[in-house]
């Protein structure tokens, strides 16, 4: 197995002081796999995202959960999964919407949910299971060499 394919796994307890430990550890393998300052910075925040959504709603911000944190890198592939247990998380509820488009159709700007907006701009793929009791998120970013 190269380097390239080798999966590397954190955890951390659900409080968000540890975030910094979440974003250290993604920029360090992001910067590894060869991704531009950019996208690193993209991949960051979509996994910082993922990681305080489950402390402040599946956790209700009690600091006795669990969240892992791996990567998976395959070919050109560099994937993050995020799981924890919790309260279940059911993406299929929410309306993932641009704030501006909202604005347009509205006329109010809302707090709220921007970071879903986020991850799925930043991120080309975003999968979400429920998995033996666990929430798992997988974020996924190919990496574009320049031809």
């Amino acid at each position: 197995m190269s380097a390239r394919e080798k999966n590397k796994k954190i955890k951390i307890k659900s409080e968000l002081k540890n975030l910094k430990l979440v974003r250290d550890f993604i920029r360090k393998e992001a910067i590894k796999f060869g991704f531009d300052e950019i996208d690193v910075e993209k991949i960051i925040l979509s996994v910082d995202e993922v990681c305080t959504n489950s402390i402040k709603h599946s956790y209700e911000n009690k600091p006795d959960g669990i969240i892992y944190v791996e990567v998976k890198k395959s070919g050109n592939r560099f994937s993050v999964v995020v799981s924890y247990d919790g309260l279940p998380f059911e993406p299929e509820k929410l309306k993932i919407e641009s704030p501006l488009d909202k604005f347009k159709r509205t006329g109010k700007v809302k707090r709220g949910k921007l970071g879903m907006f986020i991850i799925h701009r930043f991120m080309d793929r975003v999968k979400y299971q429920r998995k033996r009791n666990k929430n798992v998120v997988i974020l996924t970013k190919f990496l574009r060499k320049d031809e």
